[in-house]
Formats: structure tokens, sequence, C-alpha cells
């Protein structure tokens, strides 16, 4: 098996040597009591026995977190995510990593805001959100508008038109367009909509029909997270 490359923050944590912890807790003293011992167990990182390892374990998390702050001073807050991840990685459930990188992941999910409004009679709109790999990204959306679907029928009716069977009508959706708007598939926003984004593109957004023009309103759009806007 081939090493898989790690990135330069990573590199960095790991090159910085023996990270975590400037006061590693002691192993748990034996409880008289069961549920004593259970919740001793939960809270406890999960560190090696053996002395020399534990010491090991100690000196890499301590340069690391030392690394991380310095990261985020310099608001340098990728690096500084990096260094926690990799930290977690060692020692599963270290209760300072993961309420630092509980606090960037806060930090990345509010950093950007953008209002808009996106109306019923149009098909694509830009958002002038530019969508970044790998960053968090929530959409909340208000208000009401007006879908109209007219056509003149017989007696057998009509089926659904099999362009708008993927969503409900009259639905917001959105699309992320990156190098190859070939690839870009649409996807279902509704009033409340998260994610995680996969890819870097622009996010466009719309009523799910067939043809638009003759519907009418609007919704009010919040855009938030950590993304690129023009």
């Amino acid at each position: 098996m081939r090493p898989v490359p790690l990135s330069a923050a990573a590199a960095a944590c790991l090159a910085s040597a023996a990270l975590i912890l400037c006061c590693w807790p002691s192993p748990p003293p034996r409880a008289a009591a069961q549920d004593q011992r259970e919740q001793t167990d939960k809270q406890a990182p999960d560190v090696p026995d053996d002395p020399k390892l534990r010491e090991l374990y100690k000196e890499f998390v301590t340069k690391a977190e030392r690394l991380a702050r310095e990261f985020e001073k310099a608001r340098q807050y990728d690096k500084a995510r990096t260094c926690y991840e990799q930290i977690l990685k060692l020692v599963p459930g270290y209760a300072s990593a993961e309420t630092a990188l509980a606090k960037l992941r806060e930090r990345e999910a509010t950093a950007v805001r953008r209002s808009l409004d996106v109306v019923a009679n149009k098909g694509w709109q830009d958002t002038g959100v530019i969508v970044l790999a790998g960053k968090p990204l929530s959409i909340r959306a208000e208000g009401t508008w007006n879908f109209r679907l007219a056509a003149q029928l017989g007696p057998d009716g009509m089926a659904i038109p099999k362009e708008l069977r993927d969503f409900n009508l009259g639905a917001l959706v959105g699309m992320i367009v990156a190098e190859d708007p070939a690839k870009s598939k649409p996807f279902f926003v509704g009033s409340e909509f998260e994610m995680v984004a996969e890819e870097h593109g622009r996010l466009w957004l719309r009523m799910y029909d067939a043809d638009p023009s003759d519907n009418s309103g609007k919704l009010s759009v919040t855009i938030e997270g950590t993304f690129e806007r023009e």
C-alpha cells in the first residue's frame, strides 16, 4: 500500500513532534462503585499504559496544542483545525481538542452572511456566493411565492413532466456550478438546508419549475457559513 501524503498543516503538526496535554490526567483510580468506574472510563482519553509511550503522547499533544493556538492567533484557522484533528486521531476523546475544534467549526459556520431575494418568475439566479470545498454552508428561506402550472387538457388529464419529478413543485432548489457546469446537479433546499461542500463552485438558486415565467412572489434567503462573495 502506498503511503498517503500529509497536508502541509498536518505535517507541521506531526513534525512538531509529540503533542498533547499540559496536564495529562493520571490513570483513574479503581473506584469502589461500578458506576464511578464507568463514568471515569468514558471521560478519560485513550492513552497507552506504557510510561514511555505515555510520555511521548504527552509531548506530542502539548506541542500540537501550542502550534494550533499559534495558528489561531494568526487567523490560520484551517491549519489550527488540522492540528486539533491530528490530536484527536492520536487520542480520541481528548476534551481540550474537542472543545477547541467545536469552537472553530462554529466560527466557520457563522463566518460570513449574505442576504438576498430569490424571485419566482426567473430561472437560475446567481447568489454571488462562491462555495468552498470542505467548508460549512447553511441556507435559510422565508416568505411565500406563487407556483402556476396551466395546460389545456382532455379528459385523460396529464402526467407530471419528467423534468418536474425530482423535487416538490415550487420548492426552492440550488445548484453549485464548478469548473464543468455539465456535471452540476440541482439539490433540494426548501426552508432550511445545511451542508459541508464537496466541491468549489458558484451557488445558484431558483424555484423548481420547468417554465417559471408565469410565477410570482419571492423568498428572502440568508446564506451563512465560510465562503467567498462578490
